[in-house]
């Protein structure tokens, strides 16, 4: 009778046991997916996303102030926020409209502003070419890429479709990685993910969504895990001008403390020392008194 019930107690365990791989790697398994996602996703459930989900890229916005069908995307934020709620890795993309290096430059720059600061990288969305733009495109792409890379560390990656890249024989060797868009077949030129269809699905996201699938599992995991930590001006010169590169207030204490104003993303301010917070922390004093971070993030030098 002990034997027999002994007996059962080690099969209910082991069944249990197995019972509790079988979910937890199951769950791990679901989080398969790559998927792209704008405001035409409307309002996505990021509870139930989360668990489809190994990343996402999340639109900020299609064009620049000035093009005809410039938007700043409606979800942006609060796709970021439940991305990241949810423990969802996310990178962010800019639908770009070149005509110019000028527009690259300030697309960059807009861009930049407006991403959210837990983005793990950066995506140049590069698949339509404005009528009228007389530069080359790799033009484009370069000022692009150059600019970004002046404002952040994070990773950079291009975008576009396969026949685009042919038409205008992109290179995108200075980025941290590729990702190509076509939906027949692997696409024959250079890509680490490929956006393989339109008509996917993913839990909590009605109706159709793009997704993607790792042709270099390597590299594209390196773009949501190789996150840079946050760099500080230690130093600055007296009269040394600086550019805002994200909305900051000033302050009127290094502690950040007595909120003076806010200072919008591109404006250009003049440097008066460095200072530090009751904690240590590096902040720049201003020539009108008032403070700002040193976080490089939201400060770079003119």
């Amino acid at each position: 009778m002990k034997t027999n019930q002994m007996m059962k107690q080690i099969i209910a365990g082991s069944l249990a046991l197995v019972s509790a791989l079988t979910i937890g790697t199951t769950a791990f398994a679901a989080k398969t997916k790559i998927a792209d996602v704008s405001q035409y996703q409307g309002n996505i459930n990021w509870s139930k996303a989360s668990k489809d989900l190994r990343m996402t890229i999340i639109r900020v916005k299609h064009g620049n102030p000035g093009d005809s069908d410039y938007r700043i995307d409606t979800k942006r934020d609060v796709n970021a926020n439940g991305a990241h709620k949810y423990g969802t890795p996310f990178g962010q993309y800019d639908y770009t409209e070149f005509n110019s290096t000028t527009d690259a430059v300030n697309d960059a720059r807009q861009f930049y502003a407006l991403s959210n600061k837990n983005a793990r990288f950066y995506a140049l969305d590069n698949e339509h070419r404005v009528s009228g733009a007389k530069g080359h495109e790799q033009t484009y792409v370069n000022a692009w890429y150059n600019t970004m890379r002046s404002l952040t560390k994070k990773p950079l990656v291009y975008y576009s479709y396969q026949s685009y890249v042919s038409l205008y024989k992109i290179n995108s060797s200075k980025f941290n990685g590729s990702w190509i868009a076509n939906y027949s077949q692997k696409p024959n030129v250079p890509t680490d993910l490929w956006q393989y269809t339109s008509s996917g699905s993913v839990s909590g996201i009605s109706g159709r969504v793009d997704l993607s699938r790792t042709v270099d599992n390597s590299t594209v995991t390196k773009w949501y895990t190789n996150t840079p930590k946050d760099s500080y001006f230690t130093s600055v010169k007296n009269g040394q001008k600086l550019r805002i590169t994200r909305n900051i207030g000033k302050y009127q204490t290094a502690n950040l403390s007595g909120k003076k104003g806010s200072l919008k993303y591109n404006t250009i301010v003049t440097a008066k020392a460095i200072a530090r917070s009751n904690g240590g922390t590096y902040r720049i004093q201003l020539s009108d008194g008032s403070y700002i971070t040193a976080n490089q993030s939201y400060v770079q030098v003119q």
